[in-house]
C-alpha cells in the first residue's frame, strides 16, 4: 500500500480483529516509511487469518550515539591526513 501523502510505502505496524464487525474485518494500523504518517484501514480478509497467535510485540530502538559535528571532523583531519602523507613519502 502507499502513502497518501508522499506515495512512499506503507508499513503494517498494528492488525486488530473487529468484533463489532462480522467476521473476516480487522482494523489495520500503517506508517508511512518516509513521512511518518500514520494511517488506518479496515480491511475484509476473505479467508481470515492462518492462525489465532498474537501479533509480535514491538521492540523500542536501541539508544543511538550523536554524530559527530564538524568542528570535530576537522580536528581529526589533518592528523590523518599528515599520517596518510607521511606513509606515501616512506617515513
Amino acid at each position: 500500500m502507499r502513502c497518501t501523502e508522499c506515495g512512499a510505502e506503507l508499513i503494517l505496524t498494528k492488525v486488530v480483529p473487529d468484533a463489532a464487525m462480522a467476521r473476516g474485518f480487522e482494523h489495520h494500523n500503517f506508517i508511512c516509511s518516509a513521512c511518518h504518517v500514520a494511517a488506518h484501514r479496515v480491511v475484509f480478509m476473505r479467508h481470515g487469518r492462518e492462525d489465532d497467535s498474537e501479533p509480535v510485540p514491538m521492540h523500542e530502538a536501541p539508544p543511538t550515539v550523536p554524530a559527530s559535528t564538524v568542528q570535530d571532523e576537522r580536528v581529526a583531519a589533518p592528523g590523518l591526513f599528515s599520517r596518510v602523507v607521511a606513509k606515501i613519502r616512506g617515513h
